[in-house]
C-alpha cells in the first residue's frame, strides 16, 4: 500500500475488526515513512466524544510529529445535525497535517448519508467478516506457523468462544500458543479448560447466566463487561441475538425430533460446556419464550444505537432483568 497522502480521510466499514486494524497499521506505517517519523495518533468515538473535540484535534498543528492520525469509531452514533454538520464541514477542506479515519463496525446504511456522500468512493473500504471454513482454515494456519497442532473440536470450540472477526481469534489464539508452547497438541479439553480459568467475562459467559435464568450471576457478569470496556453495548445485544437464536433453532429441530447431539451437530455446538448451556436454555425457556426475547433484543439494539452511551448500563441492566425474570415480556413493549 502507498503512503497515504497529506489531508487524507478514510471510512472503514463493516465487522472485522482484525483487517481493520491492519489498514490503520499499515496508514500508520505509510505516514511515518513519509515524514521520516510516527505520526501523533488520537482516538475518539462516536458515543463518548463530541465532534467539535474531533475536528479541533484535526486543526490545531501537533506538537511531536509532522502529521496527525485520528480515529474516530463508532461514527454510526453521529446523529445530530449540529455535530454531523462539524464532520462535513471538516470533510470538504481536511487538514493539511492530519489523516482521518472515521470508522464503524457496522455498513453504510447506519451512517448519516451527509458524512456518507462527503467521502470519496475510493476512500470507503468495507471489512467483511470471514466464513465460517475460512476462520477454521486462519485458526489452524496460525497454530501450524508456531509448530503447534490443534484438534478440529479445539478449532470449533475457540470459534464458539471467541468473538467473530481476526483481532480477537489473534489475540485468543496467541495467548493458546504462548502457555502450550512450541511443539504442543493442543485437545478440546485443553482449550476449554484454559479459556475457563483464564477467561474475562464477555457476550458467551453472559449467555450461560442468562440461559439459568439467575438476575443476580447476570448482572454481575454484565457489570464485569461494561467495567472491561471490552465492549460496545450494541455488540453485546448483536452477540445475546445470535445466540438466542441459534437456541430458538435448537428447540425448532427437537420439535422435529431431530437427536440431540444431530441437533447440535447442525448447528455447530460443538463443545460440552456450550451443549450444556444450550441444553440449560431450552429448558429454561419456551418457544414463546423465545420470540419474545428475540423481539426485546431488536428493540434494545435498535434503541441503543439512537441514545447517548451513558444511557447504555442502565439499559443493558433493563435489558438483563426483562430476559431473567420475565422471559421477554412485559412494559418495554410501551417503554422503549
Amino acid at each position: 500500500m502507498s503512503p497515504a497522502p497529506l489531508g487524507d480521510i478514510h471510512l472503514l466499514l463493516g465487522p472485522e475488526e482484525g483487517e481493520k486494524t491492519g489498514f490503520i497499521d499499515k496508514l500508520k506505517e505509510g505516514l511515518a515513512a513519509k515524514g521520516g517519523q510516527p505520526p501523533e495518533t488520537t482516538r475518539f468515538y462516536g458515543g463518548d466524544s463530541c465532534a467539535a473535540d474531533v475536528v479541533l484535534c484535526l486543526r490545531n498543528k501537533t506538537l511531536f510529529s509532522h502529521h496527525r492520525l485520528v480515529i474516530y469509531s463508532g461514527i454510526e452514533q453521529l446523529k445530530r445535525a449540529e455535530e454531523v454538520a462539524l464532520i462535513v464541514d471538516y470533510l470538504s477542506s481536511p487538514a493539511p497535517d492530519a489523516t482521518l479515519v472515521l470508522a464503524t463496525s457496522g455498513f453504510a446504511s447506519e451512517v448519516e448519508r451527509k458524512i456518507l456522500a462527503a467521502v470519496p468512493k475510493e476512500r470507503q473500504k468495507i471489512f467483511w467478516e470471514m466464513f465460517d471454513n475460512q476462520k477454521q482454515g486462519w485458526i489452524l494456519s496460525y497454530f501450524r506457523q508456531r509448530k503447534v497442532q490443534i484438534d478440529p473440536d479445539a478449532v470449533d470450540y475457540i470459534l464458539d468462544m471467541v468473538e467473530n472477526n481476526t483481532r480477537d481469534l489473534r489475540t485468543e489464539c496467541e495467548r493458546l500458543a504462548l502457555f502450550f508452547g512450541s511443539g504442543a497438541t493442543i485437545g478440546l479439553g485443553d482449550v476449554e479448560q484454559y479459556i475457563y480459568h483464564s477467561k474475562e467475562e464477555n457476550v458467551f459467559t453472559l449467555f450461560d447466566r442468562l440461559c439459568e435464568r439467575e438476575l443476580a450471576g447476570a448482572q454481575e457478569v454484565l457489570d464485569k463487561i461494561l467495567l472491561s470496556r471490552e465492549a460496545e453495548a450494541t455488540q453485546i445485544t448483536s452477540g445475546l441475538l445470535i445466540q438466542f437464536r441459534r437456541l430458538a433453532s435448537l428447540q425448532r429441530l427437537q420439535a422435529q425430533n431431530f437427536e440431540v447431539s444431530e441437533a447440535f451437530t447442525r448447528l455447530r455446538i460443538m463443545s460440552k460446556r456450550n451443549q450444556r448451556t444450550y441444553l440449560e436454555g431450552a429448558r429454561k425457556f419456551s418457544v414463546a419464550d423465545l420470540e419474545n426475547i428475540r423481539l426485546l433484543l431488536a428493540a434494545f439494539d435498535e434503541r441503543m444505537r439512537s441514545i447517548r452511551s451513558d444511557l447504555h448500563a442502565l439499559l443493558l441492566h433493563l435489558l438483563v432483568y426483562y430476559i431473567v425474570q420475565r422471559a421477554g415480556q412485559g412494559a418495554w413493549q410501551h417503554s422503549l
